[in-house]
């Protein structure tokens, strides 16, 4: 397995712009089964001076849609698990 970052944005209802850093887990499975991205973890790294507070837990609407993306085609390998 190894361990990925990659870049997302969230723009929310007000139009403030967050970047926010996802860590992928890839899982290569085999022949007979498809290979698998798990979303491991989710920060915000960079948000608009005086934008409100993001919800970013796995059971915000904002982890459902970087979920629902998947990962970005930019993704940086991290390491080796």
């Amino acid at each position: 397995m190894s361990e990925y970052y990659g870049t997302h944005y969230w723009w929310d209802e007000n139009d403030n712009e967050y970047t926010l850093c996802a860590k992928w887990l890839f899982e290569e499975n085999y022949p007979e089964m498809p290979d698998y991205w798990h979303l491991i973890d989710l920060e915000i790294v960079l948000e608009e001076t005086n934008a409100p507070a993001l919800d970013i837990s796995e059971n915000s609407h904002v982890w459902a849609s970087v979920l629902k993306d998947g990962p970005p085609s930019d993704l940086q390998e991290v390491d080796y698990v």
